[in-house]
């Protein structure tokens, strides 16, 4: 699953997650309403069972607790006991404009509703009917009745058009969803093609098409800029090359010259010796701008990496290294037999660039030490010296593939950084890594790791 996809995978979960929090507040708030109105609400709250249990019969005289008096009055409410024939027996705040007797009709209307506005609640005593009202308007009274069968089905239904409605709502969610992913998707695409400098060629239709449209003007002007680039720097690279190797042939044949004076001669070596470095640094643009936009051609081929470093050591040494440097080497077990597959000219420059990065900038000399091994697939190719290494916000910089900003040594030599910018894109090229770290007690280690040759095994 590339980002895209999870992007708005994502998106659309997190969207259906706060769809079920929304639902569920909703479901809470409701729930609350109901509770606060319930508990707010002016609900019967007279024991009818405890003050119909008030009332006895004494002697033939039907008489009251004086706790059921207290407890009319705190609530404005009034009481009647009713005889088996509607008689009123006994009575407690009863207003006088209500009649003291009753047909069997009119107490099983009241009973149910109201007696003449009063919301009553009645309740069977052994002496008859006990009956309890409250003041008028304080309370509504319904009746409410429906058969079982009838009342599952409805909340079944309920329920289904709630489901329904919330999956009718993700499923035209995700199609926009789907439809948006749709649109961007190749515009997100072209984005990460152009950051990789490839070609980008949209599809200039629908609601975005301006943004495509600028995408493939803006990866058109890069590309055109990258081109131009490049062709500037080999054509450069093309032009100095004559007269340098013009001045290099009359430098060293005045370096060889006996007739010439030693100070001319040293002026000579001076020239040379400085020419080939503009050499060097010409061919290293060159190649790093090649590599950059892929225009340098890959030659792979199997190669010891052991003997890669043994051969690059040797043309340091064949070169005259000066003696307070110290090249060694160091081979771990089972390495010598195994391979790995790259360009071996753009493998020993790479090679050349590291020793000649510490040679350069330890004028004072130091040891370097190149150790090949072999872990798990990869060869670990680590070249470590024991100059003035570098500062941990250079370290960050490099491994972070930063630009190197231009400074000079302790000889006041300008130092750029191409070098190591060219091995960065070797390494790259070839599939592999590379890291910046601090050598132990000091100095810097630069550790490259290349995938080993595995050839193919013929069935």
């Amino acid at each position: 699953m590339n980002s895209i996809q999870r992007f708005f995978r994502k998106y659309f979960l997190s969207t259906m997650g706060l769809l079920l929090l929304f639902l569920s507040i909703n479901i809470l708030l409701a729930l609350t309403v109901l509770i606060v109105s319930y508990k707010s609400s002016s609900a019967p709250e007279l024991p009818v069972a405890r003050l119909a249990e008030g009332i006895t019969e004494r002697n033939g005289i039907i008489c009251s607790d004086p706790q059921v008096k207290k407890i009319l009055t705190e609530n404005r409410c009034w009481a009647m006991l009713l005889d088996d024939s509607g008689t009123v027996v006994w009575e407690e705040g009863m207003p006088k404009s209500l009649p003291r007797s009753y047909t069997a009709s009119e107490i099983a209307k009241f009973s149910r509703w109201y007696l003449q506005e009063y919301p009553v609640y009645v309740w069977e005593h052994p002496l008859g009917l006990f009956v309890t009202a409250y003041p008028k308007g304080s309370m509504q009274k319904y009746n409410f009745s429906m058969d079982s069968s009838y009342l599952s089905s409805g909340l079944l239904g309920i329920f289904m058009i709630l489901s329904a409605n919330l999956l009718f709502m993700l499923l035209l969610f995700w199609k926009n969803t789907h439809n948006v992913e749709k649109a961007i998707r190749p515009i997100l695409t072209g984005i990460s093609a152009m950051a990789k400098g490839k070609a980008v060629s949209l599809e200039e239709k629908g609601e975005l098409a301006e943004i495509s449209a600028e995408i493939n003007r803006t990866a058109k002007m890069l590309q055109n800029k990258d081109a131009a680039r490049a062709q500037w720097i080999g054509g450069v690279s093309h032009d100095i090359r004559t007269p340098l190797s013009v001045i290099l042939g009359y430098a060293g044949s005045m370096e060889d010259d006996p007739s010439l004076s030693s100070d001319i001669r040293d002026q000579a070596a001076m020239i040379r010796k400085q020419g080939e470095k503009l050499r060097r640094l010409i061919s290293d643009l060159n190649l790093a701008s090649r590599l950059e936009y892929a225009m340098q051609p890959l030659k792979k081929t199997p190669i010891s990496p052991v003997e890669l470093v043994r051969q690059c050591i040797s043309d340091f040494l064949n070169n005259g290294l000066d003696q307070k440097y110290r090249l060694e080497l160091n081979t771990g077990r089972n390495i010598e037999p195994r391979m790995i597959e790259g360009d071996h000219s753009l493998l020993t420059r790479m090679l050349g660039n590291l020793i000649g990065n510490s040679i350069c900038h330890n004028p004072e000399g130091c040891r370097i030490l190149i150790s090949v091994t072999a872990e798990k697939e990869n060869c670990r190719i680590t070249v470590a010296d024991t100059g003035q290494g570098a500062g941990s916000a250079l370290l960050e910089k490099l491994n972070h593939m930063e630009a190197i900003a231009i400074t000079q040594n302790a000889n006041g030599e300008i130092i750029h950084g191409n070098g190591l910018k060219l091995v960065k894109q070797i390494v790259k090229a070839h599939g592999g890594k590379i890291s910046f770290s601090t050598n132990t007690p000091r100095g810097m280690t630069v550790t490259v790791e290349l995938p080993l040759y595995i050839p193919a095994i013929l069935e």
